[in-house]
């Protein structure tokens, strides 16, 4: 594994997962820690119109990636920026040395949705993502093992995460926070696990 640095300017780290995990707070707190630029990129498709459509069904906006990433890539070359996104992808022109793939216990993760008046359908479409490792896969799929990092928000300080964190990236390395998740595991050892997977059977029909 190469020693993890962070170059002075024109790079990008990434705060990804699931809906209500936790991505806006907890990168708009890492950002202030590192003097850094916060993007949340939902925000700013919305805000810089970079949609194709809006599909009422899914709920979803329906975007173009290559878009996002050339007009956002513009934007922050040469600056110093944390992002949060569900979407893994890469700023174009900006050198992503770090991806946090943050995760958190899919029983906190309906509670929190519910909160929010998500429809069940998302609820449970976000659930899945998180017990089967999509973030995760997708951005080690997209930047190798080597830069992606899984923190567990599950009732943890955000702001201490933060901090550690902080202090890691800019003069130790932030991959030695890297947590091993099995959510099964974690949902047997509470009871929960047939809970949540009715939940979201139920939900799929």
């Amino acid at each position: 594994m190469k020693k993890f640095s962070l170059p002075n300017n024109n790079w990008a780290i990434l705060v990804v997962g699931v809906a209500g995990v936790g991505k806006t707070v907890f990168g708009r707190k890492l950002a202030e820690k590192l003097a850094a630029n916060f993007i949340d990129l939902p925000a700013f498709i919305l805000e810089r119109k970079l949609y194709e459509s809006y599909d009422v069904e899914a709920g979803d906006y329906i975007i173009d990636l290559r878009r996002i990433s050339l007009t956002l890539g513009s934007l922050i070359k040469n600056k110093r920026s944390v992002i949060s996104s569900i979407y893994v992808f890469k700023p174009r022109s900006v050198i992503v040395p770090l991806i946090l793939v943050l995760r958190i216990r899919p029983d906190i993760l309906v509670e929190r949705l519910k909160e929010r008046c998500y429809p069940e359908s998302k609820i449970a479409e976000n659930v899945a993502a998180e017990i089967i490792d999509k973030p995760l896969h997708d951005a080690v799929v997209k930047y190798g093992e080597d830069k992606v990092v899984q923190i567990d928000l599950s009732n943890r300080d955000v702001d201490e995460l933060a901090s550690r964190i902080a202090l890691e990236i800019v003069s130790g390395d932030p991959r030695r926070m890297n947590m091993k998740i099995d959510w099964i595991s974690e949902l047997e050892k509470i009871s929960k696990l047939s809970e949540i997977l009715e939940f979201i059977s139920k939900t799929q029909k």
